[in-house]
This record gives C-alpha cells, structure tokens and sequence, in this order.
C-alpha cells in the first residue's frame, strides 16, 4: 500500500538525476539529485506551510475581537440575535482571510511525500530487494547503490559508519533543534495559559523540542537507516530552519503583536498561577447555546440563499480611526 507513495519521490529523482548527470559523474548527479529532492519537495509546500503560519497570526491577531465576539454569544438570548454575531464574525474572517483549518493542510501533502521518500532510500539501500521502485528502472537504482559520498556507500547502514555519520546528524539535530525553538516560541507570545487544551499541547510541543533529538540520534544508530537517510535529513532541516527564519521575519514586519495580545498572554498566566478557572456553563445552558447558534445558522443559511451576493457595509470603524 505505502508504494504508490514512492511513485511521485522517484519522479522527481529520475528528473534531477537526467538534467544533472550531462555535467557531473553519475555518482555525484545521484547525490546532488538527494538535495534537489528536497529543495524541490520543501518549495512547493512552502506556500501552504506560509498559509498555515499566517493563518496562525491572524489567529492571534484577531483574538481580542473573537474574545468579545464569544462572551458576546454567551449572552446571545434570541436566535435573531446570535445571527447578528456570527455575521459579524464570520465577515472578520472573511476580511481577514482567516481560515482556522487551513493550518492542517501541509501536513497532508508532506507525509505522503516523506513516507514515499523513505520507502525508496530504503529499499534502494538493500541488495537484497528488487532492482526497481517506483519509477527507478534497474539500472538507475543499480546506479544510485554505487552512490559513493566520503569513500562510503549511501546504502550502507548509518550505524556502521559513525565517524562519517556523527558530524552530519548532530548538524541536522542543531537545525530541527533551532527550528522547533522559533516555533515554540512563537506559540509561547499568543498562548493562553488558562485554557487546558492549549496548555497542555504548548507542554507537549515543548517536551517535542526536546525527545525528537533523542529520537532520532536511536533511530540512526540502532535501526536499518542508510546514510542517504541521514544526508535527507541534514538538507531537509536546514532547509526547514531557513524557511522558518524567513518566515518569522515577515511575520515580525507584516504582522506583528500588539500589546493588545501581550497583554492576553500576560493575563492568563495570572489566571492560570492563581487558579482561576471559568465559569463552566451548566448542561441546559450548553444546550441553550448550541441551539440558538443552530437557528441562527438557519437564519443566515436563508439570508444567503434569498440574497447570494450581499453588497459589503462600509466599514465604519476603518473611517473612524
């Protein structure tokens, strides 16, 4: 089942490796054919990795008005007036192209793609496995298996070759290292610490920053990982800590807090030290609420269907300020 997968990563290597053999030796085509694999992998997630980052700022950005907008909903006591709020917020969205969900995307693109690439460099590494993969004919993986990179086989095991091994994987860990540090950090100026959720995800992101170098400094020197495997990964999280640097400094320039969400912070880690918790709605309430936010969809699901295209309201608070 997880073959299919290897069908698009040995496209993309057959295609680098027949533009980039006509000027160096095949060994060399095969490795540099490693780094544009993934720079070409990388680039074309990077917009959707920019989306989901973005999408994550706006978030925060918006998050004193959709604060209002939520104790505004708890006090919603007719449907009329819960469709008032949620046109309200759905056109803040809609202003601000904010759509929460988009931050799931990459994630579904990249995986297939990482679980394809690790299938091949895999299986390529072991002799004993057929001569062709995905789109890789005999020859070209015959070809890759002589690979040669600091007098060593790229299919031999990482394992048996520390001295080679050690340098690159501890540069990889540095990089996937600094980039979770800038992610978690990130996370740390919008968190809210008085909601458990959060909390605990920030925690676990946090533990993350420090088990995936454990991880996988075991994996590299006690399973069957090729030094190809190794040299991905090198490329892949400096790529990574590139975009994430670049990343945050757009952000920092286009986008940047204001003490308004600073504040926020600030203020639930005073409610979370002192164990303030919020006032949990009883039952009937929930139910309530949940079927004022159902009629008022209905309400607005009408509206849209007897005026399709609504001409937009001046903004009156633009003008204002």
């Amino acid at each position: 089942m997880l073959e299919i997968f290897m069908y698009p990563v040995s496209g993309i290597m057959k295609l680098w490796h027949m533009l980039t053999q006509s000027f160096v030796n095949d060994s060399l085509a095969w490795l540099i054919t490693i780094v544009l694999l993934v720079l070409t992998v990388r680039t074309l997630v990077a917009p959707l990795n920019w989306v989901s980052v973005r999408s994550g700022r706006i978030g925060a950005l918006l998050r004193p008005r959709i604060v209002k907008f939520d104790e505004r909903e708890q006090a919603a006591e007719t449907p009329k007036e819960m469709a008032d709020i949620l046109r309200e917020k759905n056109a803040l969205f809609k202003e601000y192209n904010y759509r929460p969900l988009v931050g799931c995307l990459p994630i579904f693109i990249t995986l297939p793609v990482l679980i394809g690439l690790y299938q091949l460099l895999i299986r390529m590494a072991r002799t004993d496995m057929p001569d062709n993969y995905g789109l890789l004919n005999d020859e070209e993986v015959a070809a890759f298996r002589a690979t040669i990179f600091q007098d060593i086989p790229i299919t031999d095991f990482a394992k048996d070759h520390t001295d080679l091994v050690i340098p690159l994987l501890v540069a990889a860990l540095l990089f996937t290292v600094a980039t979770s540090a800038i992610s978690v950090y990130r996370s740390y100026l919008t968190m809210q610490f008085d909601k458990k959720v959060n909390r605990r995800v920030f925690w676990f992101t946090l533990a993350l920053l420090f088990l995936i170098p454990i991880l996988l400094w075991n994996i590299a020197f006690s399973g069957p990982i090729p030094v190809a495997i190794i040299l991905y990964w090198g490329c892949t999280y400096l790529y990574t800590l590139l975009q994430t640097i670049t990343f945050e400094v757009i952000l920092r320039k286009r986008y940047p807090l204001p003490e308004e969400v600073h504040e926020l912070r600030r203020e639930s880690i005073r409610k979370w030290r002192a164990k303030i918790k919020p006032e949990k709605a009883t039952p009937e309430e929930r139910k309530a609420l949940s079927r004022l936010r159902v009629d008022a969809n209905k309400i607005l699901r009408e509206e849209k269907k007897n005026n399709p295209n609504p001409q937009p309201k001046p903004d009156t608070d633009s003008d204002e300020s």
